[in-house]
């Protein structure tokens, strides 16, 4: 019997269930498809280096997974407890009719089991549904080949989802027996009628606070965009967070108090139609959520800026490809210092002392670098650099490292091989070569202070008033920390070699797919370095070791990390928008609960239907827009702050990342919307 009325119950109630079994049903959707990305993978042709980031990638899901479980526990949790509010005053009647509290958890219980098995079930049907899509839209992020792809179901993320919905689903369960088994019944009769207090605030103290709120986002917002200078140490950027925390928290707070105060001065706008019962009502639903308005804004402020740095990252690696790797390999070999150079130590020596084919290479280009101890970072950017370390003390290890060192013959062949500008130096000048954003402008202010450099016993003057944009050694990134080039017949000496470096492309005999693998994925440089490393010139990175950059594998590990990237945010901004999306959602449903008698006395005035529920459309607009409106002007800084910690310098087009964030955040979000006020329109119309 009980269970036949769980189901009637259920069936009874279905509406009221909508926006939580919505919630339970994406969150499992979204834990399913980003979970089965490991397995999805295995079925494409990847080359070894996009094979180890889409591990990395698995792993990394795999930890964020718990987090989400966590975030999605805790939303899961939220919405259980507005049911049985919903429901307090229908197991009140139930114990007034003699059921005993055993039955009634037994009741809930079996429908909080129900609806659980249904949420999850359709959950992952719709995941594994479109987990075969994301397996394409994977395939066309890492470029893989698609020709063994078939339809998979992952075993491995069906049983991880099920477990974390399981342990979530007994913390639910345990809480509403709690909530059950501890009520008291006249509680649960008046558990309607209990409302949110509103406190009423002082107009003039709310407007001085929002001010002052403006005043907080607008400092923090001025220094972690133009002033740099304050963001140099953690407690700076702390101190910046917690502005925008305090501030937006405040903006909730204290719009609520003078915003209705300033309308009531505005005729033709207050006394228009239902305007006045529209304000009352937001002012006072703002005025009872803004802790949880304040969250809701942060997350959608995280999923607008995670998003759009995400995909503009993928953009910007993509768009450096044809000037970061211009030739097919770069091998770059260390001279143990303090020894004299010997051409037996070049990286074309240890080729051929290892029995390489050289054949398979089109040398283009073989240079050495120098470095000298006193031709210094610190000295080359003179008063700048003692006014930095006067600031800040840690720069002494960067101002006591030696720059390297190139003749400009050399620069200028290489120059030729990778298609930059070539320098033009006198007799007695020199030019600094940099392509690293931060120290190009470090070398630019040292330039413009101090234009003289002391090397071999020669003054040289700058030839350039800034750097130039160049380097040697080919990367995926911009690395070049600075290069300075110098005349063809400055007395550079033997000892002063630093590396020996190697530029070439491969012949077309060699040009196949294996001997690219061997090349990219280890196989060259383990048989290279093989007895060079455990020499006393040192291991691994140290000198002895032939460093080795490939065209092919730059442009995975480029392609594979921005990749990476897309997914983890993608699976982040999933969740922070379906969270507060569902927070609102929730929150409005019920206020619509307590403004059911609002509602209703409106009808009794003459209020038509239509303009009810256009009254209900515009105040839960502004309720779900107010917190987005925020996020948006939180993110056109916070896009900033983001594009420089992940090293976005170049020009790219912003304008794709931020439409696809919108449209994302459009589709949930709106849905969430459309779905809550179809909810609330059905309880107010009771």
């Amino acid at each position: 019997m009980l269970f036949s009325l769980s189901l009637k119950n259920i069936r009874k109630s279905i509406k009221d269930y909508s926006i939580y079994f919505f919630t339970l049903l994406l969150g499992v959707c979204i834990f399913y498809v980003f979970n089965a990305i490991g397995d999805q993978t295995a079925m494409m042709e990847l080359s070894g280096t996009k094979s180890r980031i889409v591990n990395t990638m698995n792993t990394a899901l795999s930890g964020m997974s718990v987090v989400v479980s966590l975030i999605l526990g805790f939303l899961i949790v939220y919405a259980s407890r507005f049911l049985i509010r919903r429901r307090k005053k229908e197991l009140g009647i139930y114990l007034t009719l003699g059921m005993r509290r055993s039955a009634v958890i037994r009741i809930l219980l079996t429908e909080t089991i129900l609806i659980g098995l249904l949420s999850l079930g359709a959950g992952l049907l719709i995941g594994i549904g479109l987990s075969q899509f994301m397996s394409l839209f994977v395939a066309n992020m890492f470029e893989a080949d698609m020709s063994r792809f078939v339809f998979t179901i992952s075993l491995a993320a069906v049983g991880k989802t099920i477990c974390y919905f399981v342990i979530i689903y007994l913390v639910v369960i345990v809480m509403n027996i709690v909530v059950v088994a501890r009520s008291r019944l006249i509680r649960l009769l008046v558990a309607e009628r209990v409302q949110e207090k509103v406190h009423l605030k002082n107009p003039a103290v709310s407007f001085f606070l929002f001010l002052a709120a403006c005043g907080m986002l607008a400092f923090a917002y001025y220094n972690v965009t133009a002033n740099q200078e304050a963001m140099e140490t953690q407690g700076d950027v702390m101190l910046q967070l917690i502005l925008g925390i305090a501030g937006t928290f405040l903006i909730f707070w204290s719009v609520s108090g003078f915003v209705l105060a300033i309308v009531k001065k505005i005729p033709g706008i207050y006394n228009r139609r239902l305007n006045s019962f529209v304000l009352g009502e937001v002012s006072a639903r703002i005025n009872t959520s803004a802790a949880a308005g304040s969250i809701i804004c942060l997350l959608l402020f995280a999923t607008i800026c995670i998003l759009s740095a995400a995909f503009t990252l993928k953009a910007d690696r993509e768009s450096r490809m044809e000037n970061q790797v211009p030739v097919d390999v770069c091998m770059w070999r260390s001279v143990p210092e303090g020894t004299e150079y010997d051409t037996d130590e070049s990286v074309r020596a240890v080729l051929e002392e290892k029995g390489f084919d050289m054949e398979a290479l089109d040398v283009r280009g073989e240079f050495v670098i120098y470095k000298r101890a006193e031709a210094t970072k610190g000295a080359v950017m003179g008063s700048f650099m003692e006014r930095l370390l006067e600031r800040d003390p840690t720069f002494q290890a960067m101002a006591e490292n030696p720059v390297e060192i190139i003749r400009a013959g050399d620069y200028n062949r290489a120059a030729g091989i990778y298609g930059f500008e070539p320098v033009k130096l006198g007799p007695d000048q020199y030019a600094v070569s940099c392509d690293y954003p931060s120290m190009q402008e470090f070398f630019n202010q040292g330039l413009m202070e101090n234009d003289t450099v002391e090397i071999c016993g020669r003054t040289l003057k700058a030839a350039y008033p800034e750097c130039v944009e160049g380097y040697i050694q080919m990367s995926y990134s911009e690395s070049n920390m600075g290069l300075l080039v110098v005349p063809d017949d400055l007395p550079l000496t033997e000892q002063d070699v630093f590396q020996s470096c190697l530029i070439s492309d491969y012949t077309p005999e060699y040009d196949n797919r294996d001997f690219y693998s061997w090349m990219d994925d280890g196989g060259f440089e383990e048989q290279i370095n093989a007895g060079l490393t455990d020499t006393e010139y040192g291991s691994g990175q140290d000198q002895g070791a032939v460093q080795i950059s490939t065209r092919s594998r730059i442009y995975d590990d480029s392609v594979g990390s921005s990749a990476m990237a897309v997914f983890i945010a993608l699976y982040l901004g999933f969740v922070f928008i379906v969270s507060g999306a569902a927070i609102l959602a929730l929150k409005e449903m019920s206020d619509a609960i307590d403004s059911r008698e609002k509602y209703r006395i409106l009808r009794q005035l003459g209020a038509g239907e239509k303009e009810v529920n256009r009254a209900l459309v515009i105040q839960m607009g502004i309720f779900f827009g107010f917190p987005l409106l925020l996020a948006a002007v939180h993110s056109i800084f916070g896009i900033q702050v983001s594009y420089t910690m992940l090293g976005i310098y170049a020009s790219v087009d912003s304008l794709p990342p931020l439409i696809i964030a919108a449209v994302l955040i459009g589709i949930l979000y709106g849905g969430y919307f459309a779905v809550s006020y179809l909810c609330c329109r059905r309880v107010i119309g009771e």
